[in-house]
């Protein structure tokens, strides 16, 4: 089954989303870009695609992603 990946990750002095062809977003904080991101998450799952968010923390480190129902 197919998957789609999001990441909340920081460009230069902002937070963007991204994912497979899409980049959005200039959030002054990353808890504004994961609670867009998360609101985006909601409509593809709600289709039935599972949804996977890898988020980066403040140090740049990209953690392991989470599988969002």
């Amino acid at each position: 089954m197919a998957e789609v990946h999001y990441g909340v990750v920081r460009v230069g002095e902002t937070w963007a989303i991204i994912g497979d062809q899409l980049r959005v977003g200039a959030y002054t904080t990353r808890r504004q870009a994961e609670t867009a991101a998360r609101r985006l998450a909601e409509q593809v799952t709600g289709v039935g695609l599972p949804v996977r968010m890898h988020l980066q923390d403040d140090t740049g480190q990209l953690h392991k992603p989470t599988l969002l129902s």
